[in-house]
């Protein structure tokens, strides 16, 4: 395994050497899209400029975009009560585009609720791969409205509409997976499960209540989690849903390569995950590296 690894490493650090000029253009063609809350005042949007590191003689430099809490209340309201939700939108996002492959790398500033692993499940759900995403508040905030920027900024930065199904569902997944950690009394627990389920439901194609709640019970026994037959049936909801989206498998995989070492160090029994499928991506991943060496060399 040891070799394996730093086998891995030298093709990686071989391909950054050779294709650096190249994927650092690639990245920096984008400008980066930034999602204000419409209801920040002026002393609330420069502490949330700070905190991103952005300087406010700088804003040309990016695609600003505004969240209103209109937007809020329609994708969350479904899940959340109007006094939760609240009347101002204050959470914002900066997305930064990455290089193809470099997954998405979350940080969070004055978030109190959602924490980075909800952020990622839910936002790969909505689509979204390959970027630097940064939310912050200008206070301690739940940070649920975040979602709706991150995801409609991305969409901003691809040219193409907001696809309402994966945001709708990526913001169910985001109240789930809160609610669970509540429950639960460990949010990192409750997002490693659900993002094992989910890399299982995708990758085996699985679309039946019967076959889905199947999988979240043998999940159940794997974190060694007991869950009510409410809980077990909100899941099976949610995913009934992720089942039906365009999700990019490769993306998934990646997450799920990180997910999958995490896990078994937990000591958990992974042999019923499809670990041929992500390594299908490494040796497809492998494969496009000999390709760009090639053609380097030719």
């Amino acid at each position: 395994m040891k070799k394996c690894n730093r086998w891995i490493s030298l093709c990686l650090a071989l391909v950054l050497t050779l294709s650096f000029g190249m994927t650092a253009l690639a990245a920096g063609d984008e400008k980066p899209i930034l999602a204000l809350g419409a209801d920040l005042s002026s002393e609330q949007k420069a502490t949330v400029l700070k905190l991103l590191e952005i300087d406010g003689n700088d804003l040309a430099d990016y695609d600003v975009i505004t969240v209103t809490n209109q937007e809020e209340h329609q994708y969350l309201d479904a899940y959340l009560s109007s006094s939760v939700i609240g009347t101002k939108a204050l959470s914002s996002v900066l997305i930064r585009p990455a290089e193809e492959g470099a997954g998405l790398n979350v940080s969070t500033y004055n978030i109190s609720y959602c924490t980075i692993d909800m952020y990622t499940n839910a936002l790969l759900t909505a689509g979204l791969e390959d970027a630097d995403v940064y939310v912050a508040g200008p206070s301690n905030i739940s940070g649920t409205s975040a979602l709706i920027g991150a995801v409609k900024g991305y969409a901003e930065m691809n040219g193409s509409k907001v696809d309402e199904q994966a945001l709708e569902t990526a913001v169910n997944e985001l109240v789930v997976t809160g609610e669970l950690g509540d429950s639960l009394g460990d949010s990192e627990t409750a997002s490693d499960m659900i993002a094992y389920i989910k890399q299982q439901i995708i990758e085996q194609g699985v679309s039946s209540d019967a076959d889905i709640e199947t999988i979240i019970r043998n999940a159940m026994k794997e974190f060694n989690i007991n869950l009510t037959d409410e809980q077990v049936k909100q899941l099976v909801e949610l995913m009934n849903k992720i089942s039906k989206l365009d999700i990019d498998v490769d993306a998934l995989s990646r997450q799920a390569g990180q997910l999958y070492d995490k896990l078994k160090g937990m000591g958990l029994n992974l042999d019923n995950i499809d670990t041929e499928k992500v390594g299908n991506f490494i040796t497809r991943f492998f494969d496009s590296i000999m390709n760009l060496v090639n053609k380097l060399i030719g």
